[in-house]
């Protein structure tokens, strides 16, 4: 399979299992992983620490000065994210980034400036990508478009079981009220609005285990 030049898109939902899946394909297919969750967290995390707390009305041209992102490729599929050259993988999922984040990624100023990074990333490796906006509005003519959906329920067992996994205290009910939540506002966002491409293939990952859904795109990459 030659992978030289292709851009792979993954939409969907929080808690739909993109990140992960699109880890493990990165993997498998030799492509480079980008996490634009990640990024945006980052911006997130960065006005958290210097503006005390995230609300409307800030001005994020200033916050976006003082910021350099760059994303390490690893050899495991994932990838290391870098706020002004700090490695903030970890420090960007909690809680209340998350709370948080949507204010963030509202802006578009933050927006056009997190794109310009990945479509600079983009133009010297063959990436796999999840986001909400990645096949309409970032890269709208990427070589292969899938959008992953999965239903609440599931969704919030799945992010329940990440936060457990990293010896989080978890709240179930709250995570299900969390994703409900930003489902609504995700679909409703004035900038980079979560909505199927309209070449898009759709996948409802509910009821299929990772490696199965991981299985299914390397055959649709197999296929370019």
């Amino acid at each position: 399979m030659s992978v030289d030049g292709i851009i792979v898109a993954v939409d969907g939902p929080a808690g739909s299992g993109k990140s992960s899946v699109a880890r493990e394909v990165a993997l498998r297919a030799g492509l480079k992983y980008v996490d634009s969750g990640a990024l945006y967290r980052a911006v997130t995390l960065h006005t958290m620490r210097t503006r005390g707390k995230v609300v409307e009305g800030l001005d994020f041209s200033s916050i976006i000065d003082e910021i350099t992102l760059q994303q390490r490729y690893n050899d495991d599929g994932t990838c290391t994210t870098f706020l002004n050259g700090d490695d903030v993988s970890e420090d960007i999922r909690t809680e209340q980034i998350a709370a948080n984040i949507g204010i963030v990624s509202d802006q578009r100023v933050v927006r056009d400036f997190i794109n310009n990074y990945i479509r600079s990333w983009a133009a010297d490796n063959s990436i796999i990508i999840d986001g909400r906006d990645i096949g309409t509005v970032v890269f709208p003519d990427a070589t292969l478009k899938v959008y992953l959906d999965a239903s609440v329920d599931e969704r919030t067992r799945r992010r329940s079981l990440e936060y457990a996994e990293k010896g989080k205290d978890v709240d179930v009910n709250s995570i299900k009220s969390q994703i409900i939540l930003r489902d609504t506002q995700d679909e409703d966002r004035q900038f980079g609005a979560l909505k199927k491409a309209n070449d898009a293939h759709y996948l409802d990952t509910s009821n299929h285990s990772r490696e199965e859904v991981v299985t299914i795109l390397c055959d649709m990459i197999n296929e370019i």
